[in-house]
């Protein structure tokens, strides 16, 4: 079986989500989000997880008026919260084996 990424390119992702580039530019600066590949913006690619964060920081910043330093903060909390969920079901998994 193989793993598929799927991935999207600066100007891609600025079209699809009809975001203005300096906002794209913002959440990877704050490290909300970030590119898997390319040194500068117009060579920047991203995979889904990403992008997924950089919608999210979004709409955190425009629908609640949150500035990028706490939305960044949200942000790295949610993919904490998210982690330790993960860990949690892998461990209920191996108690019920036992």
């Amino acid at each position: 079986m193989t793993d598929t990424m799927l991935i999207i390119s600066f100007a891609e992702l600025c079209q699809s989500e009809q975001l203005n580039q300096e906002v794209i530019i913002d959440v990877v600066e704050y490290g909300i989000a970030q590119p898997i590949s390319g040194n500068h913006a117009q060579e920047w690619i991203f995979d889904t997880g990403s992008v997924h964060w950089l919608k999210k920081a979004v709409r955190l910043h425009y629908e609640l008026e949150i500035d990028w330093v706490a939305v960044a903060v949200i942000v790295d909390l949610l993919k904490q919260q998210e982690t330790l969920k993960s860990k949690i079901e892998t461990l209920q998994n191996r108690l019920e084996r036992y």
